[in-house]
């Protein structure tokens, strides 16, 4: 753009013209001023150009010792042509042979754009600067340097005294931020287009007046006083600093506004700024997250969190009541009549229970078809059994929903405060337990807390402890239990089951410990364990020369809702040099009736990469074919249940014939578990079911077990061979 740099024309100047450039102007200082004020930097540079050569024309707040820095970072803008942004200029250094400072007050941050006129020759560069670096300069701050230089190209090519007001109160009529100033004697001075909307006072209506017809009345003797201190001592506390406060309209209504002010010595003394920015919608949105945070989307009651909250505050003010509370027969109309009428049902119990208790009382959804509820009284039993009795009474009435007749019950299990418990969580914690014996005793039953169940709990707590115990001194076992080929016996795959090598109580299998485990934060890392065990195992066998083809893993419920599950077996399967179809993993009707998105997609995305999965003891439970069409599945197996009646009932018989057969229709695999004898296994051939596994192949071993490198791991096979 120019014959030679303009750097190298300023080295080579007089050293009287090194200083900052052709003196400065009023018209000019009001722009570099405002630039201040408007991006909260302490320095802004007007640099233009004078016969080739650039000059500082006005440089508020510039100090000698970031001009060198400065004037070369002006320069690069008026080469270039281009904007310029240094978020830290001891990272980003733009100008070869700029010069640099070490100084603690040296010029970091630098944001500067060129002032070109309509004929596209370069006029200046509006440059502002801190000497602090800065994270960002985003789009919208960009377009306001851009659009303060537009007016400062203005002036230039004008050259009019009386332009900076004109061109200043065009820049703050097109802006969405109200801006209002005010002199000493706190008198409105200037009132923008965007102050009108937000306040509706007109400019007219509203210069003159005192700042306070903004304020609430509640808050103007503070805000008196503070002008008082800002005129006496001509220093604002406020100054640079955003607030958030609330403001009035000129119909008396307040809403909440963030403003930023200024302040400055004007001739008639100081003057005050303020950025006001209405942020009405940013509380709507703050208030409706935090709504979310504590209520039950589904329902619109309180969640488990509000609930909890709102408990701690009854009790400490006193007595609370809390009622535990699970649906009896819910899991059957999900069933039936799908997850939708199921949350129509969960919204219909949320407007019934709120309906037959007092306005005080408390409902909440803590999640599924668990509610809670809190009543804040005197916390007597024989009252809170009452309201039980009431609650369960009128639950016998059915549902109505769809066309279809609903009927469902409640269990409760009541907790009360302070005789039970003095802390929110300790008191929900014994509603459950009370909750879990009324569900023992059966449907539609209440149970109020008492002794007997609290040493329960701290049973349970200590069994907990030495869960975590057992994780940190390595007390977890897998033994492996063969799966063979039904016409020959020959080993085609086993089974990893877990065992715990208790230190006082010996050898515990899952149905010790399994339902405490799942809930225990240790699960997952006993579940990680697991694969990682059993791939490792399976590896070794087959190195020593074992054809194992596959191997069978039992996973917790909990391992299927972390979203880790896919990642974990893929690193155990690399780690080991295996392959996703060496893996079958084996899902309980307990994860089948869970099959929420979560596990679903979960089991999907293991499907899709090669694993196998099993159906374990299907036909024992409540799973329907519905939830067997929902899984992706790969294998059928016949619970020991069945096997056991199959050479002694015919409905035993029969019900071996119809799950191999569905097994057979649906493209799937099945496997019989509980094989004791050789007529039962002979029976299920003929039947048409090819695989099993049982006592009488081999019990459940260790890996170091002799029968597994001996190949004599099949009772049968050795009685044959002797």
């Amino acid at each position: 753009m120019f014959a030679e740099s303009i750097e190298e024309r300023r080295l080579a100047a007089p050293a009287s013209k090194e200083k900052f450039g052709t003196g400065s102007e009023p018209a000019y200082d009001a722009i570099t001023k405002f630039a201040s004020n408007v991006f909260d930097v302490p320095i802004s540079i007007l640099s233009l150009v004078l016969e080739d050569e650039h000059g500082f024309k006005s440089g508020h707040g510039l100090d000698m010792c970031n001009v060198e820095r400065a004037r070369a970072l002006c320069a690069h803008v008026l080469e270039t042509l281009e904007p310029l942004i240094v978020l830290d200029a001891r990272f980003d250094q733009h100008v070869p042979g700029a010069p640099a400072f070490d100084g603690e007050e040296e010029l970091r941050f630098f944001a500067g754009v060129p002032l070109v006129n309509s004929s596209g020759h370069p006029l200046g560069a509006l440059c502002i600067g801190d000497t602090r670096p800065r994270e960002t300069f985003d789009a919208i701050a960009h377009e306001k340097l851009e659009d303060l230089a537009a007016l400062a190209t203005t002036l230039v090519e004008e050259s009019r005294t009386s332009l900076p007001d004109r061109a200043i109160s065009s820049f703050a009529k097109v802006m969405g931020l109200a801006l209002i100033t005010s002199n000493a004697a706190g008198k409105i001075t200037y009132w923008n287009p965007a102050a009108e909307d937000i306040f509706g006072h007109s400019a007219s209506e509203a210069i003159g007046k005192p700042i306070e017809i903004i304020i609430p009345e509640r808050f103007r003797d503070h805000h008196v006083a503070g002008m008082k201190r800002v005129s006496t001592t001509g220093v604002s506390n406020l100054s640079g600093k955003t607030i958030e406060l609330v403001a009035v309209r000129k119909n008396g209504s307040e809403f909440p506004v963030e403003m930023r002010l200024a302040s400055w010595l004007g001739p008639d003394g100081i003057e005050i700024g303020a950025q006001i920015h209405d942020i009405t919608d940013r509380r709507e949105r703050e208030l409706r997250l935090e709504h979310l945070a504590h209520h039950d989307a589904l329902t619109g009651l309180a969640n488990r969190n509000g609930f909890s909250k709102k408990l701690e505050a009854v009790i400490a003010r006193g007595h609370a009541t809390v009622f535990a509370i699970d649906l009896d027969r819910f899991k059957e109309v999900n069933d039936t009549f799908g997850h939708a009428v199921g949350d129509t049902l969960l919204q219909g119990v949320a407007v019934r229970l709120v309906g037959l208790l007092e306005p005080g009382a408390t409902v909440a959804r803590l999640g599924g078809d668990e509610f809670a509820i809190l009543l804040p009284g005197n916390g007597a039993q024989s009252s809170a059994t009452a309201t039980a009795k009431l609650l369960n009474d009128a639950f016998k009435e059915p549902f109505v929903l769809s066309g279809h007749r609903m009927q469902i019950g409640l269990s409760i299990g009541i907790g009360l405060a302070p005789l039970h418990a003095e802390d929110a969580e300790e008191l929900l914690l014994r509603a459950d337990l009370a909750l879990l014996e009324a569900k023992k005793i059966g449907q539609d039953n209440i149970r109020v807390f008492d002794p007997p169940i609290a040493n329960q709990l701290l049973a349970r707590r200590a069994f907990k402890d030495e869960l975590r115990l057992a994780t940190e001194r390595g007390e977890w076992e897998l033994t492996y239990q063969p799966q063979v080929r039904l016409s020959d016996q020959e080993l085609i795959g086993v089974e990893a089951l877990l065992r715990w090598k208790h230190p006082e109580r010996g050898l515990l299998f899952p149905a010790d410990f399994l339902n405490t485990l799942e809930t225990h934060l240790v699960a997952h890392e006993v579940g990680e364990w697991v694969i990682d065990e059993a791939c490792r195992q399976m590896a070794v066998w087959r190195m020593q020369g074992l054809d194992v083809q596959r191997m069978a893993l039992n996973l917790f419920a909990a391992q299927f809702t972390n979203g880790n599950l896919g990642k974990t077996i893929g690193h155990a399967l690399e780690k080991h040099a295996l392959s996703p179809s060496d893996i079958e993993i084996e899902i309980t009707e307990t994860i089948a009736l869970r099959s929420d998105d979560q596990i679903l997609t979960t089991l999907s995305e293991l499907r899709d990469c090669g694993i196998n999965i099993a159906f374990d003891d299907f036909g024992t439970g409540f799973a329907s074919l519905s939830t067997l069409a929902r899984l992706p599945v790969t294998r059928l197996k016949i619970d020991r249940s069945f096997v056991q009646d199959l050479c002694n009932r015919p409905q035993g018989a029969a019900i071996v014939s119809a799950v191999i057969s569905l097994g057979r229709s649906l493209n799937l695999e099945v496997t019989a578990e509980g094989i004791e004898t050789d007529e039962q296994r002979i029976r299920l051939l003929a039947l048409g079911c090819r695989e099993g596994q049982g006592y009488l192949f081999g019990k459940p071993v260790t890996a170091s077990d002799d029968c597994w490198l001996d190949r004599k791991w099949l009772p049968a096979k050795r009685a044959s061979r002797a």
